[in-house]
């Protein structure tokens, strides 16, 4: 009789988990990314994924812990894809037009990405939360040094994602499209209290820095 390699088994079914997890978070992603599934649910999620709603439950207790390990991952592609750009500028508006502008790119250019985005603002609390945590930090330094017009950095960062969640409708219904995106910057400046001069000098100044990442992404 052959020896049975316990190791190897369970090796292979660890493996086998994992895919089928990352295939229900994949299945999650598309259903938040589908304007024809208006409340995502564990039937649509199941049935997107190919699998049953044991294996759902299986890896995730509910769709709150489903909603919960998606909103980490999208925060974490939201870290890694603008706090290196944003990191190397050292005025705070400037900091926030810079990331704002290589966001409101990339959901220009991926409406199923803008889709997930504006809906993930919504649904998920805590990415919204976690966004605007970051937008704090920055609004406070610019209030510090007397750059921010809006008494509230709370109401700020609440000001900026809601500019942006709106684009990201408008990216993902096509009513706008990358042309848009220094405009948007703009009204977001001049929201913050920006004078117009002022708010297009950040913006043309956060285009370049996201011009500048861009290049050196793609070395």
């Amino acid at each position: 009789m052959a020896r049975i390699n316990l190791e190897r088994r369970a090796a292979i079914g660890e493996a086998k988990r994992a895919r089928t997890r990352a295939a229900i978070l994949e299945a999650a992603r598309a259903c938040f990314a589908d304007p024809a599934t208006p409340s995502p649910t564990v039937e649509a999620v199941t049935q997107a994924a190919g699998v049953a709603k044991g294996t759902f439950y299986f890896h995730f207790r509910d769709l709150q812990a489903l909603e919960a390990e998606l909103g980490e991952a999208l925060l974490a592609e939201l870290s890694e894809r603008l706090e290196p750009a944003r990191l190397v500028v050292d005025n705070p508006l400037t900091r926030i037009a810079t990331a704002v502008t290589i966001l409101l790119r990339d959901l220009a250019a991926t409406p199923t990405q803008a889709r997930l985005a504006a809906r993930a603002a919504v649904t998920l609390p805590d990415v919204a939360e976690a966004v605007q945590a970051r937008l704090r930090a920055d609004l406070t330094q610019a209030q510090a040094a007397g750059r921010l017009a809006v008494g509230s950095v709370d109401l700020a960062a609440r000001m900026v994602v809601a500019l942006i969640e709106q684009a990201s409708w408008l990216f993902s219904a096509g009513r706008i499209d990358a042309t848009a995106v220094p405009d948007i910057v703009r009204a977001i400046l001049r929201a913050l209290g920006c004078a117009v001069e002022e708010a297009a000098e950040r913006a043309d100044e956060a285009a370049r820095n996201a011009d500048a990442f861009a290049q050196q992404s793609s070395l």
